[in-house]
């Protein structure tokens, strides 16, 4: 699925130009789409469970709860880890340069969260990791979000948790919860802190007596 009439990246004085959230939401989609294709073909030819055994019927509700508090936490620890070490800090500053930030919105973050939590678990958790296992599959995961070194520690780490999770319940619907939970809050925390520092930027300093 394709976004319809997705306006071109917006450039701001002094900066490359950025991808509008519509762009992304598009990229998002397509990649998405690739990612669950690539997802049922490996359990198909691998023979092995494929979305009844990924999505039971049983505890479903329990699990997304439990998914989006463990998500919560893992957030709010990543956040405050985000504030801390400078190569993370870089890998935040990359993401704002990348994006059209004014255009962004807490929706957005909703959007994103569901784009990459829900077909990034299908893939590793659901088809790869019966197959790979749980320490191959987190660093092929980590591997593939390696935009850095440092980055690739987190989401090697993030993989193998969700992994874990996913062992422990059986099914999908908790590491799916919990990766949701942790890309919605990490992007509405970022929207909250750019808009937070753009309006200190705009507002007038006090003059001198």
């Amino acid at each position: 699925m394709s976004v319809p009439d997705a306006p071109p990246p917006v450039a701001s004085p002094g900066h490359l130009l950025r991808l509008h959230p519509r762009v992304l939401v598009g990229y998002g989609t397509l990649l998405g789409a690739v990612m669950l294709g690539l997802g049922f073909g490996w359990a198909l030819l691998a023979g092995g469970e494929g979305p009844g055994a990924w999505f039971p019927r049983q505890h479903w509700l329990a699990d997304l709860l439990l998914g989006a508090l463990l998500g919560a936490a893992f957030a709010a620890a990543a956040w405050g880890l985000f504030g801390r070490i400078p190569a993370l800090q870089r890998i935040e500053r990359r993401l704002v340069a990348l994006l059209d930030m004014p255009a962004l919105r807490p929706h957005h973050a909703v959007i994103f969260g569901l784009l990459a939590g829900v077909p990034e678990e299908i893939l590793f958790r659901g088809a790869l990791q019966p197959t790979l296992g749980l320490l191959v599959t987190s660093l092929v995961f980590g591997a593939l979000h390696a935009v850095t070194f440092a980055y690739f520690v987190y989401a090697g780490l993030a993989g193998a948790l969700l992994g874990a999770l996913a062992l422990w319940r059986g099914a999908l619907w908790a590491p799916v919860a919990a990766h949701t939970a942790v890309d919605v809050i990490m992007f509405a925390l970022l929207i909250r802190r750019w808009q937070a520092q753009a309006r200190a930027q705009e507002s007038p300093s006090p003059r001198p007596e």
